[in-house]
């Protein structure tokens, strides 16, 4: 297929992705029953694996409930079905395949033995679970083409295009509509509806601006390494596309008027310079930091009209005086004083060698808040992924899921320190920054608070392993 294809196809997909949002349950049962039939077709009628990877991705943006697995649901059944008729599917690296031994074990015993929630929930867990576990399997084995990557990074500003355009609408309503594709989501009787609840934080196609943002600063990260690096760029004929993921990574962190993300984005870059010196003084840095110079007095001129204003705003409610190691474990100095506390309480209430298992919100919001309090709770979660793993992995699963991102961050750097001549250089590079940012910034956010959100960090993941053993075809036809 042509790679204009793929964003025409990418669009009818999203569009059914969101039905799975609406109230109505037939409409919800369309919605599933085309992302099964389109899956199945692009899977065994056109043969095409690489556009099967790139529609999860795409439905993974979208928050949507999870009714019978939501977008985890057609996965699950076409990886079931490629098991059964091709084979089994392999895991390359021992330790790799060591963790996920002991992530899945654990979690399924968390299901049997600590869940409290009814038999359907319990199942309905089960089948996200393994559909994201199965999905990591298959992407990491995938050997990506030259073409792809670049469509791949294609895809990837095309959705960072989009929820720049959502989240827009959210704060000017170009359009008022009850579509999540144009920002409305549940709870919200429209768009204008979610721009005045959300008070000037807009949560785009996410439904949470600090999952948002958090995607925006790791795009950011990803295309900043990969637009300073020449030989990838010319390689992979990528052209502008980089930096027009760039741009719109930071409108898109601006928009969301998180400070965290603005402010990990410039660490990033701190700390990029650093490590690279050697690109520093290249032609690509000197007209970077040209149009970087040209570019701050527009920001402070015009960056309110996409939340600049908002972000200087909350940067000078930090008393710096008062900030230290212990007030970001309390949570006092970062706004998470309150759901910190409600955390560290949770944890001491029970066992959690074992966890409730990943899967239903409404499963979720047992492992977090007990029967008891699952009612008319006030806080979504804990507000750090730190503090709310324990009770959806149990603390052998968590330290099992948390090492083997540490592993992959370092596989990337490996590989980039003993290939820096290679065109997958920048991209190794990447995702070894990518995966430093996330864990950091996971300290005031918790990225198993949607399902779909933990089933996008799972396929970069994968993403991530799949280029560490990636062999270039310098033969290969564009």
């Amino acid at each position: 297929m042509r790679k204009n294809g793929y964003f025409f196809i990418i669009l009818i997909v999203l569009f059914f992705t969101q039905f799975l949002s609406y109230e109505s349950a037939q409409i919800k049962i369309i919605g599933l029953a085309f992302l099964i039939f389109f899956s199945f077709f692009v899977f065994y009628i056109l043969k095409d694996q690489f556009l099967f990877i790139i529609s999860i991705i795409s439905q993974c943006i979208i928050f949507t409930v999870d009714v019978l697995g939501g977008v985890t649901l057609a996965p699950f059944l076409i990886i079931i079905s490629y098991i059964f008729f091709k084979g089994q599917l392999y895991i390359k690296d021992r330790f790799v395949r060591t963790c996920l031994f002991i992530l899945v074990t654990t979690t399924y015993l968390g299901y049997i033995v600590k869940n409290q929630g009814g038999l359907s929930d319990i199942i309905q867990s089960a089948v996200i679970f393994t559909s994201i576990i199965l999905t990591f399997i298959f992407v990491q084995n995938f050997k990506f083409t030259r073409i792809q990557i670049k469509t791949l990074l294609s895809i990837l500003t095309f959705l960072s295009g989009l929820l720049l355009l959502t989240a827009l609408n959210q704060k000017y309503v170009f359009i008022d509509s009850t579509m999540p594709l144009l920002g409305a989501f549940g709870g919200y009787r429209s768009v204008s509806s979610v721009g005045l609840a959300y008070e000037g934080r807009y949560p785009s196609l996410f439904a949470d601006y600090e999952l948002f943002s958090e995607f925006a600063l790791l795009m950011f990260i990803f295309s900043f390494s990969l637009f300073v690096e020449k030989k990838s760029v010319e390689y992979f004929k990528l052209g502008q596309i980089p930096l027009l993921l760039l741009i719109l990574s930071f409108a898109n962190i601006l928009i969301t008027g998180t400070r965290s993300g603005f402010l990990l984005m410039f660490v990033f870059i701190f700390l990029f310079f650093i490590l690279r010196l050697d690109i520093f003084f290249t032609k690509r840095i000197f007209g970077l930091i040209i149009v970087l110079i040209l570019f701050i007095p527009l920001l402070f001129q015009f960056g309110g009209l996409i939340g600049f204003d908002l972000i200087i705003d909350r940067f000078q409610e930090i008393d710096s005086r008062y900030f230290s190691l212990n007030s970001i474990v309390s949570g006092e100095q970062i706004n998470r004083e309150i759901v910190y506390a409600e955390g560290y309480e949770r944890i001491s209430e029970e066992n959690w060698v074992l966890g409730y298992g990943f899967g239903l919100s409404s499963s979720n919001d047992l492992a977090w808040f007990s029967k008891a309090e699952v009612q008319g709770r006030s806080i979504r979660d804990f507000h750090s992924l730190y503090l709310s793993i324990p009770m959806i992995y149990g603390w052998i699963g968590s330290i099992t899921y948390l090492m083997l991102i540490i592993y992959i961050l370092f596989l990337s750097f490996k590989r980039y320190y003993m290939t820096s001549d290679s065109p997958l250089s920048g991209i190794n590079f990447a995702f070894s920054f990518l995966f430093v940012f996330f864990l950091f910034n996971q300290i005031k956010i918790n990225s198993l608070r949607v399902y779909n959100y933990h089933y996008l960090i799972w396929i970069l993941m994968g993403l991530a392993l799949a280029f560490t053993n990636l062999k270039l075809n310098p033969d290969e036809e564009d």
